[in-house]
């Protein structure tokens, strides 16, 4: 596949995993082959066929909690003329109206073919890590809090409980007083820098990224000389990128890329 074929299909992968988690099965299943093999959480789902798929699939949505993504992270293992392999891992959250917290890290492998110039899912596999959940007897898909999971609340719960806040002076001389919680990342500007939050309201303050690392490094990562982020707040990490939840898009230096890739993927 060429560049653009392999960057369309990464993203529609992307799209089909939010789709999956958003009780969309219909949106995936239309990109499946005849002759899919897919392989779920539970033990019978090793399952061969497009019709035997399909009502596995239908079957998962009346389990299945609605979660969004956060921590996006896909490679290209494989890349042949009409064809390709993706392989990622990410967190799903539940929806803030599930009724209960659930989060968990999942990988999940893609195998494309272009047939007749349309995308098809030859081979699709979505797994927990080993031990983190186990899937209760006659459940299709594992609705339990894992001990990461207990952790990440634990992690939450304290971030919501810390009233320590960022006070900081703008260009106009106004003093703002910020809970961490409202920051999602900070970049500079020479010796200044601007804040961006929640809100969407921007800051630009006079204050050095070094000020915030040196004070609240528990909470940011610098990913780059310039940027600072929020480790609450990553949607997903791509190649020589971070995106945010509000989208702003975090260049990382190539020659750090993939350290800093495991630092973020693996903050508790």
């Amino acid at each position: 596949m060429n560049k653009q074929t392999l960057k369309e299909i990464i993203q529609l992968s992307q799209e089909c995993l939010t789709r999956f988690w958003q009780l969309d099965a219909e949106f995936i299943i239309k990109y499946f082959d005849k002759n899919i093999v897919w392989i779920g959480s539970a033990q019978s789902q090793y399952i061969e066929g497009y019709d035997e798929t399909v009502k596995d699939f239908r079957e998962i949505m009346k389990e299945l909690k609605p979660c969004y993504l956060s921590r996006q992270e896909f490679t290209v293992v494989q890349n042949i003329e009409n064809g390709c392999t993706i392989v990622g891992r990410y967190f799903t959250t539940t929806a803030d109206d599930v009724g209960y917290f659930f989060q968990v890290q999942q990988r999940c492998t893609f195998v494309w073919e272009i047939i007749n110039n349309i995308p098809k899912i030859k081979h699709c596999h979505i797994s927990n890590p080993i031990g983190e959940l186990k899937l209760a007897e006659g459940e299709k898909f594992v609705n339990a809090l894992g001990e990461m999971s207990k952790k990440y609340w634990e992690y939450k719960f304290n971030n919501i409980q810390n009233k320590k806040r960022i006070v900081v002076t703008d260009d106009n001389d106004v003093i703002h007083f910020l809970l961490i919680s409202e920051v999602i990342y900070i970049n500079a500007v020479g010796r200044n820098s601007i804040i961006h939050t929640t809100s969407g309201t921007q800051f630009r303050i006079r204050k050095s990224i070094s000020d915030f690392i040196s004070k609240f490094k528990d909470y940011f990562t610098v990913i780059h000389r310039s940027y600072v982020i929020n480790n609450s707040y990553i949607s997903c990490i791509q190649r020589y990128e971070v995106i945010m939840i509000d989208g702003s898009k975090i260049p990382i230096p190539k020659k750090r890329y993939k350290e800093i890739r495991e630092e973020l993927i693996n903050i508790k």
